[in-house]
């Protein structure tokens, strides 16, 4: 990268033969009335020694530039790889029940962020691979075939911090299935000002529930990049509005807190709790959700928490608590001879990295309270 500076030609300018270096060290300049002379045998006009520094001056500001873009990008380059390598060896551990870990089962991730901008389809898209393992019953996969896309649907896509599914893409058009290819618009929003003041976006961080705008028309050919088919409502001027709905499975941010910014680490963000929907989402009141255990002995199952004091009202200030809705199937003990009825197998595709794990009852430890 170089910064210019115009410096003209009039009167008083110099130029340098091809051979020039810094301070005359045996190079010949050529000058007004000062043809042919040597640098060391006369002496040097103000104008001219200006002009000398501001070429030096220059020459310094554009190795600055130099180092201060290299080290930028080997910055940005291993914060991504650091996030992409953490996925890639915590999901592909081998499990402990089950048919164990698909390492052949990748998804993609989005890199760019959804915006309204102009210039949104000139920014990276490059999918990430990541494995991840399978769930103890349900092939959720089934669910996010070529098939099940359909026009006017809204689906979640998985994103670059971690992984999860918090982005959102209205289907326009299914264009073809073999090859996929669908027209999609991803959904944005430049304000929250639906749940209060806080700046939640201004923040850095992905909003997943209140109102939306559609953004501009693209084509999309990557069926990993996602999750799942999200229930939405239509608002006035084309807005589009999600919020959690009873029965729904989502992700609680456990450490949230309103002093969250750009500067909160991964390690305090990227720590959730898992919670079953109670009740639709009412302006006046929130949302009530109960606290999800695992169930030992499995990978991806779990139950609601039998306390009942561990239901939590969630008001409409604090809806930023909710990371990601996450996939999941109702298990009615016919699934297998296993199976626990009335338990909830999580897409491990959009489960935490901590929690696609098996417990046994004798490790299990104590469940942490993340609502409060």
């Amino acid at each position: 990268m170089e910064t210019q500076i115009p410096m003209g030609n009039g009167p008083g300018l110099w130029n340098t033969s091809e051979s020039r270096t810094l301070f005359g060290m045996g190079s010949t300049y050529g000058y007004p009335g000062n043809y042919n002379k040597h640098m060391s045998d006369r002496e040097l006009s103000m104008l001219e020694i200006r002009n000398m520094l501001i070429d030096k001056a220059l020459g310094v500001i554009r190795e600055k530039l130099k180092d201060w873009s290299s080290v930028t990008e080997a910055k940005n380059g291993d914060k991504v790889k650091g996030k992409v390598r953490e996925k890639e060896n915590k999901k592909q551990r081998s499990m402990a029940n089950g048919d164990g870990c698909d390492a052949n089962k990748d998804y993609q991730v989005k890199q760019s962020l959804p915006s309204s901008s102009p210039n949104e389809s000139d920014r990276g898209t490059a999918p990430i691979s990541i494995n991840v393992p399978d769930p103890d019953f349900h092939n959720f996969d089934l669910d996010r075939s070529e098939s099940s896309f359909e026009d006017d649907q809204v689906w979640a896509a998985y994103d670059a911090d971690d992984g999860m599914p918090r982005f959102y893409a209205r289907v326009h058009k299914v264009i073809s299935l073999k090859p996929f290819k669908m027209k999609i618009s991803w959904l944005n929003s430049r304000s929250n000002s639906e749940f209060g003041e806080l700046d939640w976006i201004g923040s850095g961080f992905s909003k997943t529930c209140g109102e939306f705008r559609i953004g501009r028309h693209e084509i999309s050919e990557t069926l990993n990049s996602f999750s799942h088919k999200v229930q939405y409502t239509k608002g006035a001027r084309g807005v589009i509005r999600i919020f959690p709905r009873k029965g729904d499975v989502w992700a609680l941010y456990r450490n949230w807190s309103t002093d969250w910014n750009e500067h909160t680490p991964d390690d305090v963000r990227h720590k959730y709790d898992m919670v079953e929907v109670l009740d639709d989402y009412n302006e006046e009141h929130g949302v009530s959700a109960i606290l999800l255990t695992k169930v030992s002995g499995f990978r991806t199952v779990f139950q609601k928490h039998n306390d009942p004091k561990e239901v939590r009202r969630i008001p409409k200030e604090e809806m930023f608590r909710f990371s990601h809705q996450v996939p999941n199937y109702l298990l009615t003990g016919q699934e297998a001879q296993n199976a626990p009825t009335g338990c909830r197998d999580l897409d491990p595709a959009a489960t935490p990295l901590d929690l696609p794990q098996v417990i046994d009852e004798t490790d299990k430890a104590p469940v942490e309270d993340g609502l409060s």
